[in-house]
């Protein structure tokens, strides 16, 4: 009976020590409330709201009709392979959420709508330009960044952009970021890595693979020029989702070579309303229809950081960041 006794505690003890051992020191554990009502943004979005610091969405267009350029200073890229949580670190330091603290028509509450981004210099962020485009009804708007610590800050000028490269570089103020250098050095094969908000859910790193460059069809201008790299895109096999749009795309050196732009199902035929895997075609369906217009792979797009550096480039005498050693 004793030997059984010890035997339970110590097995318990060995499960408590498995539980508390189950994240290394200084891991964050992330937060299951939604961004969308998160309370302690909110306040801290309204405290600058009530102070006038935050950009309307009037302002914002007009912003992105008139963008601002002026020089920022990008670091050097990373020659040395990083582990995987080293990269998760420095993405999770490196990101910055980007997006809309507004009024609900709705329920007369306010409300936050936020995608990513990803820091460039200390001062200077980059996003989708999506991102900054109204997609939903708001009685009052107000265009915010929130830092990797939590901070709310103003989003104060747009640099540049460029809607064809699904592309914006923003100046926030007050931002003390840890700038993410940018690399065009990057090949199929490539390791690919993804911090992110997918869906709300927070702080999801993810990896795969570069699967290919590729043009979108029209594609044309001088090589290098800023007309020829408005059509070019790059595909990963990294995980992502609504909610990740803006946010890094790294390479196993911590350097950007490329942010999340769109994610796209395809299928053959039309997409029924439930799938059943299992359940063979029939022999005589056509073969535009043949998997029953089940989703056969979703492609991952994002814009290549070469985009980005000849946008930042154009501004002014923008000190670009030179590739990695191999």
């Amino acid at each position: 009976m004793m030997k059984w006794i010890l035997g339970l505690t110590f097995a318990l003890s060995f499960a408590a020590v498995r539980i508390a051992c189950a994240q290394a020191p200084g891991v964050q554990i992330e937060s299951g409330q939604p961004l969308l009502k998160n309370e302690p943004l909110l306040e801290k979005a309204k405290v600058l709201r009530e102070a006038g610091k935050l950009l309307t969405t009037e302002q914002i267009a007009g912003l992105l009709k008139s963008p601002q350029p002026c020089a920022i200073q990008l670091p050097d890229c990373g020659t040395k392979q990083l582990k995987g949580r080293d990269i998760a670190d420095r993405a999770r330091r490196g990101y910055v959420r980007l997006g809309w603290y507004f009024l609900c028509p709705k329920c007369d509450h306010w409300h936050l709508a936020l995608s990513g981004g990803y820091a460039i210099a200390k001062d200077a962020v980059v996003t989708c330009h999506h991102c900054l485009k109204l997609d939903r009804d708001m009685r009052e708007g107000y265009f915010i960044a929130v830092d990797s610590a939590g901070n709310v800050l103003p989003v104060t000028a747009v640099l540049a952009k460029s809607e064809s490269m699904d592309t914006a570089i923003l100046r926030v103020e007050g931002g003390e970021f840890t700038p993410l250098p940018l690399n065009d050095n990057a090949a199929p094969g490539d390791t690919a890595y993804c911090f992110s908000d997918p869906l709300d859910q927070l702080g999801y790193f993810s990896t795969g693979i570069v699967n290919r460059f590729f043009r979108l069809s029209g594609g044309n201008g001088a090589p290098g020029s800023l007309e020829e790299l408005k059509s070019l895109r790059l595909n990963v096999s990294t995980d992502w989702a609504p909610g990740s749009s803006g946010a890094a795309v790294l390479d196993e050196c911590g350097n950007v070579i490329g942010h999340v732009s769109m994610i796209s199902p395809l299928s053959e035929g039309k997409r029924p309303a439930a799938v059943t895997p299992a359940v063979e075609a029939p022999k005589d369906r056509s073969r535009q229809d043949r998997f029953g217009g089940a989703v056969l792979i979703t492609l991952h797009e994002a814009i290549p950081a070469r985009s980005v550096l000849a946008l930042a480039k154009s501004m002014a005498e923008t000190r670009p960041a030179g590739p990695p050693e191999k």
